[in-house]
């Protein structure tokens, strides 16, 4: 839990200061993160887009 509450920390103050971060895998966005961030049903978990997650999952595993 404490990795997750850093990783929306982050999302919101890249927000805050008008950044966004985009991270890639294999030349496809798997992850967004700040002021152009989409979150839809993740709101709650501040600006993080994922937009995909089986990738997310397979580089932390």
């Amino acid at each position: 839990m404490k990795e997750l509450s850093e990783l929306m920390g982050l999302a919101n103050e890249l927000k805050k200061r008008n950044y966004t971060v985009n991270i890639f895998n294999n030349k496809k966005l798997i992850l967004r993160m700040g002021k152009e961030a989409k979150p839809g049903l993740l709101s709650a978990f501040g600006p993080i887009e994922i937009k995909d997650l089986r990738a997310i999952l397979s580089l932390l595993g």
